[in-house]
């Protein structure tokens, strides 16, 4: 219970414990009586992004393009057309992420952030309803295009064999592991080499971004991308399977599953596209380095959870959000829930500036990369600017 004593820890810097217990005690026992919890406010606490938000010029031609893209892959006809309109407003997500990068980059980024949220939308969105079958068989559809380019990732299918139940992992055996793509043996990333078989719109859509991606990033970082991807997938299927069985999971299995299920790692891993910068793999797997993308991730996903609680615990009934999750174990009113994010938002953002310098000043003697992490770490900086100013715009948690 480590992340509930430094929650305990926060609470004590800043007033009584008892000031902030009882209100809610037992909310979320069972999903049914998370829908039935509210807060005493409408208003989310207002968490001010350090950094400032910057937008890039051709916002509105990316937003444009986009729409035409998914429209081109019949994406139109897996989403109702309020939940795509939604959803084609990505664009502007991306546009602030990036705000220096080139045409081509802001292209491929938002197709890159487009297809994360349709994939994100179908695989989490308890009201959509998706069923079990549906998710496996679009993270598999990933799968197959990922290990179709790159050699060496380990297969997805290989990851659900050990993460799920027995009957469940038969039927991904029988379903989809015989496909041949997961026989083809290649020694080097080959776009050329991209699946070609039938894929579901949202498959089909990933396919094009990928065969881009891999064209134009560095190999070690293609394989990098598809490890946080995979991860992504597996996170967001044990999340429907949590649902499934009405598991509510501790704050220390929450906060790094979390970090996969986000996906915000999987942008982080475009600026070594779009900024041109690449990392060794003895510098980016360092404890400083993996310590900064943590400690980024818990700021993105924990933001995503202060605005889209409302809507997906209070509404849909999820389980899988921080709020909830505090004023479950701490526990306390749904309210002060909010208030403690809040101020770990605020108190992540000064540790991530601290670690940010400590690494900076241990790479002064490694010259030739300095320049790459000061890189990762001003894209880190636009992207928190850009996930508040976003969340706080889109019609996606409203």
């Amino acid at each position: 219970m480590e992340m509930l004593k430094t929650i305990t820890e926060l609470i004590e810097m800043t007033g009584d414990i008892a000031n902030y217990r009882g209100h809610n005690e037992g909310a979320g026992q069972k999903r049914s009586n998370v829908r039935m919890a509210s807060t005493n406010s409408d208003e989310i606490p207002e968490f001010v992004s350090p950094y400032p938000v910057r937008v890039h010029h051709l916002e509105a031609e990316a937003c444009k393009a986009i729409r035409d893209w998914v429209l081109h892959h019949s994406v139109d006809k897996e989403f109702h057309p309020d939940k795509l309109s939604k959803l084609l407003l990505c664009p502007e997500f991306a546009a602030r992420m990036l705000p220096d990068s080139s045409a081509k980059g802001l292209e491929l980024f938002s197709k890159f952030v487009m297809v994360l949220y349709l994939v994100d939308e179908i695989m989490d969105d308890t009201e959509l309803e998706r069923s079990w079958e549906v998710s496996v068989s679009l993270a598999l559809d990933i799968d197959k295009v990922i290990i179709s380019t790159i050699p060496g990732v380990q297969s997805l299918t290989e990851s659900l064999h050990t993460s799920f139940a027995t009957d469940r992992r038969e039927t991904i055996q029988i379903t989809y592991f015989r496909d041949e793509v997961y026989n083809v043996k290649h020694s080097h990333i080959n776009p050329c080499n991209v699946y070609a078989g039938k894929l579901s719109a949202v498959g089909s859509c990933f396919r094009d971004s990928w065969g881009a991606i891999v064209e134009l990033m560095h190999p070690d970082s293609c394989l990098r991308l598809a490890r946080y991807y995979q991860k992504f997938l597996i996170s967001s299927l044990i999340q429907i399977q949590n649902r499934e069985n009405g598991v509510i999971p501790s704050l220390d299995e929450y906060i790094p599953m979390r970090r996969d299920a986000c996906a915000y790692a999987c942008c982080f891993m475009f600026m070594d596209l779009t900024d041109g910068v690449f990392l060794p793999e003895d510098i980016f797997s360092s404890l400083q380095m993996q310590g900064m993308v943590n400690i980024f991730l818990d700021i993105m996903s924990w933001c995503n959870d202060l605005w889209s609680f409302k809507k997906e615990c209070l509404v849909n009934g999820d389980v899988h959000n921080l709020v909830f999750l505090i004023s479950h174990y701490l526990p306390c009113s749904l309210q002060r829930a909010q208030w403690l994010v809040t101020e770990m938002l605020y108190a992540e953002c000064s540790k991530f500036e601290a670690v940010a310098e400590e690494l900076l000043k241990a790479t002064n003697a490694m010259q030739e990369h300095r320049h790459a992490i000061w890189s990762y770490i001003e894209g880190c900086r636009h992207c928190i600017s850009a996930t508040y100013a976003w969340h706080k715009r889109s019609l996606l948690y409203k």
